[in-house]
């Protein structure tokens, strides 16, 4: 019997046919049973049989199901089709998507962008607005909520995508199964699911839980009790449920690991060609210009005045970072862009061009700083790093602005805290008062905000608040840390202060803060603490960046209780989320 160029050596029996033992042809346009055509005809594509014997096929006049035979099971065509999942499969025509039943009749009456598959008796779907979320099997919503993205359920547990990006897991009902947020979820499997947040990979238990310290380039499911996992150098091992490493796969010694290493330290060789092309284009304004409508080659180059040949090195490299788009030869910001402009509220432009500046000069005497361990910023620029923003007004308002985009990093860490004792609250260091006014806008029982800082600083910062909702709560206050703070109040914030300074000054600042302090008060340190386990770059580069810029240094949880017990304090507490800087609560010590 021929049909379709295929030949059948001797009929099969359908009855007793094992559908695991039916496999695709190799071109995908027909099926296989012990090796010969399952059936006498050749199709454009076929996907796997399904419970109850029935699978997928597309011929030139379009999508539908055949039986075991290679026969139709239904009149209609569809534009795609895929295969049954308790009996029922998902179809889409001119109507849009959805699913129908073995007898080719739809089991509900709604239409959609995209439907998946019936799993455990629910199905993900996408509306026609780009929204995801679950239906039963008679077509009704599981729950209410809406999401960006959803997968299948697997033992009775899915991952969601929400607005904000981040990834959670839903029971049945749609209720969170925990509190926690990552960037990417995994489903669980065996009581375990892979995570991802941004440190990297790695599994956590139904509780939300990491179940081991150690982040990934990537990790698989675990298998039997095992993982395969790959290290961020390359190194690939086999992980327990403990997180112990149980076998290495890959390591150092392999010729392709070797490859990756040398391209990772050839790239780190190089890692200053980043800062200063990245400083370059801020100093040209160029990413500013292109969003205020400068848009198109001829625009910009008339604006920058800088060379054709030059201009065009720069915009070659912003698309290659994805910091630009093109189209109809006009250039648009994407989001990398638009955080290197003015007016963008996450902006780090001003952190653009701090780092690029004197922090760039001053990295170049890093081996002097190492070899006496001491600041080299005097040696460069005639005066210590405060003292010359201080007295350079245009590069004080720089660095003020870097410090005030970096301050976004704790609103999280902030809404934590719970002000709801504080009635006076002095921000020591507090630069343009930007985050003294954040804590008082979400905080309106605190009845005084007090801004200390050195002379300059506190000039500006009232010119730039003056117009603030809350300049009638502020008072300002200049003068030196060093020497005397002339104020009391009963909650005093520190952010990235004391990692300025070395041990001896560190304290010296303390043991006057805590003259400061109403004697009930808290001390609140925003810092990075080091891990004193050395699992992960958490303040290790950047202690040369305070070595050599300030004499300074990123300080464990011990260290911290060090110098704070020798000015008089004890930590009554340690508030943390993802990021890596934390809140330290420290008070005064009391006597037995």
């Amino acid at each position: 019997m021929k049909d379709g160029g295929i030949k059948m050596k001797k009929r099969h029996n359908f009855e007793n046919i094992d559908l695991n033992y039916i496999f695709l042809s190799l071109d995908e346009t027909h099926h296989l049973y012990n090796h010969q055509p399952l059936y006498n005809k050749k199709f454009l594509n076929v996907m796997s049989f399904h419970p109850p014997g029935v699978a997928a096929v597309k011929d030139d006049k379009g999508a539908y199901h055949i039986n075991l035979k290679g026969e139709s099971i239904c009149k209609k065509r569809f534009i795609k089709t895929f295969g049954y999942y308790s009996d029922i499969a998902a179809v889409e025509d001119k109507s849009g998507w959805y699913h129908i039943d073995l007898n080719g009749n739809p089991i509900y009456i709604e239409r959609y962008e995209w439907v998946g598959n019936f799993q455990e008796e629910r199905c993900p779907v996408r509306d026609l607005n780009g929204r995801y979320f679950h239906i039963k099997k008679d077509g009704t919503k599981a729950y209410n909520n809406k999401y960006n993205y959803v997968g299948d359920y697997k033992y009775g547990i899915a991952v969601v995508y929400e607005k904000d990006g981040y990834a959670k897991h839903i029971d049945k009902g749609g209720n969170y199964i925990y509190n926690k947020l990552y960037e990417e979820l995994g489903v669980f499997h065996k009581g375990f699911a892979i995570a991802k947040d941004n440190q990297g990979y790695f599994h956590i238990n139904k509780s939300g839980d990491p179940i081991y310290l150690e982040r990934y380039k990537w990790a698989e499911p675990f298998y039997n009790g095992f993982s395969f996992a790959s290290k961020f150098n390359g190194e690939k091992v086999i992980i327990d449920e403990l997180g112990r490493i149980k076998q290495e796969i890959i390591n150092e010694n392999s010729e392709v690991n070797q490859k990756f290493l040398r391209k990772k330290l050839m790239d780190m060789l190089v890692g200053y060609w980043k800062t200063q092309i990245l400083y370059s284009i801020v100093k040209f304004e160029i990413l500013d210009y292109i969003e205020n409508g400068i848009n198109t080659f001829k625009l910009l180059l008339n604006k920058i005045k800088i060379s054709k040949s030059s201009l065009n090195m720069i915009i070659k490299v912003l698309k290659l970072w994805n910091f630009i788009g093109e189209k109809e030869n006009k250039y648009h910001l994407r989001y990398l862009g638009k955080l290197l402009t003015e007016n963008n509220p996450m902006s780090l432009k001003y952190a653009a061009l701090m780092w690029g500046d004197e922090h760039y000069l001053v990295m170049s005497r890093l081996l002097d700083a190492l070899k006496t361990y001491k600041p080299q910023f005097k040696e460069i620029f005639e005066m210590d790093l405060f003292d010359y923003f201080d007295k350079n007004k245009e590069k004080r308002s720089i660095y003020n602005r870097a410090m005030e985009e970096y301050s976004f990093d704790y609103d999280n860490l902030l809404e934590l805290y719970d002000f709801s004792d504080t009635k006076i609250l002095l921000d020591i260091g507090g630069g343009s008062g930007k985050l003294l006014t954040k804590i008082l806008k979400k905080n309106k029982k605190i009845s005084k905000g007090i801004l200390f800082d050195l002379p300059n600083s506190i000039e500006n910062a009232q010119k730039v608040l003056k117009d603030s909702d809350f300049y009638n709560k502020l008072e300002f206050i200049s003068g030196d840390f060093f020497e005397k703070i002339p104020v009391k109040a009963d909650t005093i914030i520190m952010s990235r202060i004391i990692h300025d300074w070395s041990n001896d000054k560190a304290i010296k600042i303390l043991k006057n803060v805590y003259k400061s302090l109403e004697i009930d008060g808290k001390l609140l340190l925003i810092e990075i603490i080091v891990p004193e386990k050395l699992d992960s770059d958490i303040g290790i580069t950047s202690n040369f960046n305070l070595l050599v810029c300030v004499g300074g240094k990123e300080r464990t949880l011990n260290e911290f209780k060090n110098i704070l017990n020798k000015a008089g304090f004890i930590i009554s507490d340690l508030i943390k989320d993802e990021e890596i800087v934390s809140i330290i609560v420290a008070q005064k010590k009391r006597d037995d």
